[in-house]
């Protein structure tokens, strides 16, 4: 048990916390939420040691264990990920060393020597099965496929990993090591959606206990029986998951603020017979009577809630025609890698369209096309009568001047705009006082995407492309988007993994997958029921356009006819092998992605096994094919 005891914690005489009490068990699932900046790192720091509060206590069972994910990448430059991940095994990674050092001199040691030396051994190899040796490769396999790397990568260096990637090997890190309580700052940061939903179902799964810190409501729904809110320094625990939680607190605050209301007017009727009749020859014992007990009553008051919120609104110049965009046999690819092709598209006036798809797969790319920034290989995109368009990228240094001030970047927007109502623009962002002329250099990331979100108020576009608009907001400014662009009249195309955000704004889905472009004609739940049927009809189209491709081919080869008829029967046979082998891998993946398979770590390693030997030997087949019929 982990127990918090009128915790208090200040920063330069500014009170992040005050009287904080939390008790975290082996069985605890808590959801952490704040706005940003209100103390919820600050309160997993004190957890874990690193900081000490003010005042309070915090008490930790003997030899319970504590493990926390950051916000930084923690990785050891020249190791491979496998290394990487093997390094968190560091007492069975002592024990096979020493065993190692053991084996090394073993022929120089003889007698007394090479006995203890055996019985060294043995004692050593039942402390590695104790620890689990043998299915230490099938958990990092497990876990890297389950966080969407693959397993050819297990040899590429770690600092070849992207910035994302690598916060993706540091909570790989932590969940293998595994702790009696885990702490996760916002471990959903750079996870893909099907990334999303395999650790949901891996911490469903953890024996052990978890706090999150997370603004993804969905995953909060998904995995946490409690949440701990974090508001004007005090901590506040409600039972259930997130949804739950708000309908309890509106309920709650409906509750009090009645309460605290009706006492007020009470409290005044009572005080006003009081000074009416204080003086009445005939009344004024009553009134003396009920003054005493006013001033025994306990007041009551309403709740205080942080009400500080964003002011969004986007409002269009003018109304674009019907039809917005229209992409036709599109095609893309980097160094002779092809992200997408054949990719056909329309977007229409005041739909809300999100582009998904794994990390890498080209959605960013597929925005930048459409906006001109880069040119495509293939194809043509053309923008509809009227349209205007508006872009919020992820890389906020892209619509950004990083030495401009606040207060210039949308001067320079619109220099028309009076000095007065720029500052009252800013203010309905909450950049207020001396905030309005920091650099943009010097702001959070939260505070970029606020800056950029006021510059697309001023421009007034009837079409928005928006790139990850919710990184690095808490949950009351996502909420405040989620209503401004419930409002907006305009069409948006929005490249999300916050399925939450998704599943409230989306009318359409999107989806980059197999380097084609897959639709589906409504919102994010229309999206999780047809996604496996769809990627299933498109695999079996792209099959019978290889087959048929492949026979055109084979019959404009000129050769003598005994020897056509040996290169047909070969190729016959060689196809039957291939679809036989492609159908036992796909039988073998279904049962890989069985939850049910998730703690049976030997029969993993095994399928991953059987798995990594037909690739190998479909890769064999597909090139004695080609060789036959190219």
């Amino acid at each position: 048990m982990l127990q918090l005891t009128d915790i208090s914690k200040a920063f330069v005489k500014q009170t992040v916390l005050e009287d904080v009490n939390l008790r975290v068990g082996r069985e605890s699932r808590i959801g952490l939420i704040g706005r940003n900046g209100g103390g919820k790192s600050t309160l997993l720091r004190m957890m874990m040691g690193q900081v000490e509060p003010d005042t309070g206590t915090i008490y930790k069972a003997p030899g319970l264990s504590v493990n926390c994910l950051s916000q930084e990448p923690q990785i050891t430059p020249g190791n491979t990920l496998e290394e990487e991940l093997k390094s968190v095994f560091s007492a069975l990674n002592t024990l096979q060393a020493e065993e190692a050092a053991l084996l090394a001199r073993w022929e120089s040691l003889s007698g007394d020597a090479q006995l203890k030396a055996f019985d060294r051994l043995h004692h050593l190899h039942q402390e590695m099965d104790r620890l689990d040796v043998h299915n230490v490769d099938a958990k990092i396999s497990r876990m890297v496929t389950g966080l969407g790397f693959s397993l050819d990568e297990l040899g590429r260096n770690v600092e070849q990993f992207s910035g994302g990637w690598q916060m993706r090997i540091n909570l790989a890190k932590v969940l293998l090591v595994g702790a009696d309580i885990l702490l996760l700052d916002e471990p959903t940061n750079h996870l893909d959606l099907e990334a999303c939903e395999w650790l949901e179902s891996f911490l469903n799964n953890y024996d052990g206990g978890l706090i999150v810190v997370s603004h993804d409501r969905r995953f909060l729904d998904s995995v946490v029986t409690e949440i701990a809110e974090v508001e004007l320094g005090h901590l506040t625990v409600w039972s259930g998951n997130y949804s739950s939680f708000l309908t309890q607190k509106a309920e709650f605050l409906e509750r009090e603020t009645n309460a605290a209301d009706r006492q007020q007017k009470e409290l005044a009727k009572q005080t006003a017979f009081v000074e009416r009749f204080r003086a009445s020859a005939t009344k004024s014992t009553q009134a003396k009577s009920r003054e005493k007990q006013l001033q025994k009553i306990e007041r009551l008051e309403a709740p205080k809630i942080n009400t500080q919120r964003m002011s969004v609104s986007f409002p269009i110049e003018y109304a674009s025609g019907k039809h917005v965009l229209t992409i036709r046999n599109l095609a893309k690819g980097f160094n002779q890698n092809k992200l997408f092709q054949n990719v056909n598209a329309d977007l229409l006036r005041a739909q809300r369209v999100f582009l998904l798809g794994e990390n890498g797969c080209g959605k960013t790319t597929l925005f930048r096309l459409i906006l001109g920034l880069e040119n495509p290989d293939f194809g043509e995109i053309s923008m509809g009568h009227n349209v205007s368009c508006g872009y919020f990228s992820q890389n906020q240094l892209e619509t950004l001047a990083p030495n401009a001030t606040v207060f210039d970047t949308l001067h320079n927007t619109r220099p028309d705009m009076k000095q007065t109502d720029i500052r009252g623009l800013l203010g309905r962002f909450l950049f207020t006082g001396d905030q309005v002329f920091k650099k943009v250099s010097t702001l959070s990331g939260g505070e970029k995407s606020k800056l950029a979100l006021a510059k697309l108020m001023l421009t007034g576009p009837n079409t928005l492309f928006l790139d990850e608009p919710t990184n690095h907001m808490d949950i009351p400014a996502k909420e405040v988007l989620e209503g401004a662009f419930q409002q907006y009249e305009g069409s948006i195309l929005c490249i999300s993994h916050d399925r939450y955000f998704i599943q409230q704004l989306a009318t359409d889905i999107w989806e980059i997958y197999q380097g084609q472009l897959l639709m589906y004609p409504g919102g994010y739940e229309y999206y999780l029921q047809k996604r496996d049927e769809i990627r299933a009809n498109h695999t079996k189209n792209l099959k019978k356009d290889e087959v048929i491709t492949s026979a055109k081919t084979t019959s404009s080869v000129v050769t003598p006819l005994k020897e056509q008829q040996a290169v047909e029967k070969k190729r016959i046979k060689l196809e039957k092998k291939i679809i036989a082998l492609e159908s036992e891998l796909a039988v073998l993946q279904l049962e890989l992605d069985n939850s049910d398979l998730q703690q049976d770590y030997p029969r993993l390693q095994d399928l991953s096994n059987q798995i990594g030997e037909k690739q190998q030997a479909l890769v064999q087949l597909n090139i004695e094919w080609e060789n036959l019929v190219l």
